[in-house]
């Protein structure tokens, strides 16, 4: 996909990226009789981003992201989610939180046939396009931080 296209904007600190989509989710669990629990509430976003747009990810923010995930000591990173009602016009809503990446997986998707290979008499050669459309997929995971310091910076906003 080439361009930028702004129906979601992540920002992770000072990296800023449009993702194809970006999921964020609120859990809390109950008893057996269906009240909550106390301090039970778990926040999660879960990003797919086209890494080969670089157009919506620089290969620097990629690399960036990589060292967030990697890191060896426990820093929290202000996040936010910004949602678009159209192409970067107008606000939908805003997440923001502290948090951390839990997941960083790059991955190229699988291939419908292998290029090069001939068809079957009577039928085409195979092709060596993605199933999904895109060449490379960076999917990340955000842990939303909830504890007594942090829980007062977790927004959702228009």
């Amino acid at each position: 996909m080439a361009g930028t296209f702004k129906r979601v904007m992540i920002e992770i600190d000072s990296v800023k990226f449009y993702p194809l989509e970006a999921k964020y989710a609120l859990t809390r669990n109950s008893n057996q009789v269906g009240r909550r629990i106390g301090e039970s509430l778990v926040g999660r976003a879960y990003v797919w981003v086209d890494a080969h747009a670089i157009d919506n990810i620089s290969q620097a923010h990629q690399i960036e992201l990589w060292k967030m995930a990697t890191e060896t000591k426990d820093p929290l990173h202000k996040v936010s989610i910004t949602w678009y009602s159209e192409d970067g016009d107008k606000v939908l809503t805003n997440a923001e939180f502290m948090g951390w990446v839990s997941v960083f997986q790059y991955n190229n998707p699988k291939i419908s046939a292998i290029p090069g290979t001939a068809g079957s008499m009577g039928q085409e050669a195979a092709t060596g396009t993605s199933q999904v459309g895109y060449n490379n997929l960076l999917y990340l995971e955000l842990v939303v931080v909830l504890d007594e310091t942090n829980v007062t910076k977790h927004k959702f906003t228009k």
